[in-house]
């Protein structure tokens, strides 16, 4: 454990608490709203759901590289994955989903809080970054949410 990782695992988990609060005073209505009309046509409950999806697999992805130092395969096509996952938890309640994101963030932020700058330094290939280390890897984790979560502000 170090202070950079520290440092992380407190800003995702608060960020985590920020998203899961927003999230949650939407009204059912506000779900079935669309935030992108271009692409997939996301709602908010798909954009829910694929910040829960992108999270669970991309911490498996950062289990894989402290194992095996390796990230994604070359070629690797991230919008194809969205396309074919999102969707995938929609027998979910929102209340199950939002159960759901807060256990993702919890293991997210354990599997964070322990690192060593050693391991906070591993490169590997991110499906968006690229060539990147696993701390910068970590660090998107917190943007992309950010980032989903403006979008959905906007559009309602």
């Amino acid at each position: 454990m170090t202070t950079a990782s520290n440092l992380l695992a407190d800003k995702l988990a608060s960020e985590g608490e920020r998203v899961l609060a927003y999230f949650r005073s939407l009204t059912a209505e506000d779900w079935a709203k669309p935030v992108y009309s271009e692409g997939p046509g996301w709602k908010v409950r798909d954009i829910f759901e694929h910040l829960i999806i992108s999270e669970e697999t991309l911490t498996v992805l950062y289990e894989r590289i402290l194992r095996e130092g390796r990230g994604v395969e070359e070629g690797f096509d991230r919008d194809q994955f969205n396309d074919e996952h999102t969707g995938g938890l929609s027998s979910l309640s929102l209340g199950d989903l939002g159960t759901r994101y807060a256990r993702t963030r919890a293991h997210t932020v354990d599997f964070t809080r322990p690192l060593t700058d050693e391991q906070l330094a591993i490169r590997a290939r991110h499906p968006a970054l690229g060539d990147a280390t696993l701390e910068e890897m970590l660090k998107l984790m917190h943007v992309h949410h950010s980032m989903h979560m403006r979008d959905v502000k906007r559009s309602l």
